[in-house]
């Protein structure tokens, strides 16, 4: 069904109103709409008519039964523009629940057990991991270390390539593991900091698109993320992030489930000294 209008500010308004209203128009009458909108209720009636219904009650059954229908088939939706200008809340919350499913599937898809396994090992037996990210994959690097310092990981998070060059420079054999986030895995810093922390023999994992690109190229282990999204023309990078928060969590799990008593032991004590620093805060407060 497409609302169309003939232009008229009365109509526009109705469209406005309907499509704000989603499924909730089924307990609004057509007197509602006309009180809401300040028209007479003949109005709200020929455009129903002029839409091909009998009237305004025909229209809002076939109205909520399109909704519930857009709602429930949508594949292959685009992770660039996920939703178009004038669609439901509820329409657009299903696109994006379809636009997750999917980008997971197609993440786990592309998970190679060697090389996971690999990044799993080499990261748990670094004494320091260093992870790079920008931008909105900051957050997620963050909570990556937030979780591996409570089983006993040290995590640096580095915003700045030139620090994260610093720290690639003088990584040392053995001690040190860098995580790199990278879409594109061209970026020339990026790339750079790659192959310091090589020529150190630190190993190096990375998170970017599939295609082959120089960065997973030259890295020890290239965990991979869909690459559907362009990097500018997009409406939130939604692909990147959902894969991202996947793949790290992923690793955060493996490294846990390779000592699985020793992590949830560490675990549980973080848990406790939270819980008892949260209670002195509120004691303090009272």
């Amino acid at each position: 069904m497409s609302l169309r209008t003939t232009g008229s500010a009365v109509e526009q308004e109705l469209v406005r109103y309907l499509l704000e209203a989603g499924e909730g128009i089924g307990q609004v009458s057509a007197r509602a709409i006309a009180r809401e909108l300040h028209i007479a209720p003949s109005s709200v009636v020929r455009f129903c008519k002029r839409l091909g219904f009998a009237g305004y009650y025909d229209f809002r059954d076939a109205f909520r039964l399109e909704l519930r229908h857009a709602a429930e088939h949508y594949e292959g939706v685009d992770p660039n523009y996920p939703f178009e200008l004038g669609e439901p809340p509820i329409v657009i919350s299903r696109k994006i629940g379809a636009l997750y499913r999917e980008i997971v599937d197609e993440t786990l898809e592309h998970i190679d057990d060697r090389a996971l396994g690999r990044a799993t090992r080499l990261l748990a037996s670094a004494l320091e991991i260093v992870v790079t990210a920008s931008g909105v994959q900051l957050a997620f690097a963050e909570g990556f270390k937030n979780k591996m310092l409570k089983i006993g990981h040290s995590v640096v998070v580095e915003s700045r390539v030139e620090a994260a060059l610093y720290r690639a420079a003088h990584a040392r054999r053995g001690e040190t593991a860098l995580i790199l986030l990278s879409y594109s895995g061209e970026s020339g810093r990026i790339l750079r900091v790659a192959r310091l922390a090589r020529e150190r023999s630190a190993p190096v994992i990375a998170l970017t698109s599939s295609g082959g690109n120089t960065l997973s190229r030259i890295v020890d282990v290239a965990l991979v993320v869909p690459s559907r999204e362009e990097v500018e023309r997009n409406l939130g990078h939604f692909a990147m992030n959902i894969a991202t928060a996947l793949l790290l969590d992923i690793l955060y799990a493996s490294i846990f489930n390779g000592d699985y008593a020793e992590h949830y032991a560490a675990r549980m004590e973080m848990n406790r000294l939270g819980s008892r620093s949260g209670s002195l805060r509120s004691g303090r407060d009272a």
